[in-house]
């Protein structure tokens, strides 16, 4: 599967997020899920920039408009931490994968 650049992926990452912020706005733990399901899943298309930056946006829409609720950041480290495993868990997939496929010199 082909990736998309980094400022595309960052950008689909940035609509889900406002989309999983507005569903579930008003239930943090909720909120939470859907955020690191879309930091997730866009990390499974981007380049590994476009997953880090996905994961910043998604924790900035949690701390500004979900534990927040008046648009003033507030930093929660825990929430990072949570949507960068997310990124993280699925580009090591990607790495797991492409070390078992076949070498580029053998095809």
């Amino acid at each position: 599967m082909p990736r998309i650049g980094t400022a595309p992926g960052s950008a689909l990452g940035f609509a889900g997020g406002v989309a999983a912020t507005v569903l579930a706005g008003r239930w943090p733990p909720a909120a939470l899920v859907l955020l690191a399901l879309v930091v997730l899943v866009v990390s499974l298309v981007t380049t590994p920039l476009g997953a880090a930056l996905t994961a910043v946006q998604c924790w900035g829409l949690y701390g500004s408009f979900v534990v927040s609720s008046a648009g003033s950041l507030v930093l929660d480290w825990p929430a990072l931490a949570v949507l960068a495993a997310a990124g993280t868990a699925s580009l090591s997939g990607l790495a797991r994968g492409r070390a078992a496929g076949p070498s580029p010199a053998r095809s």
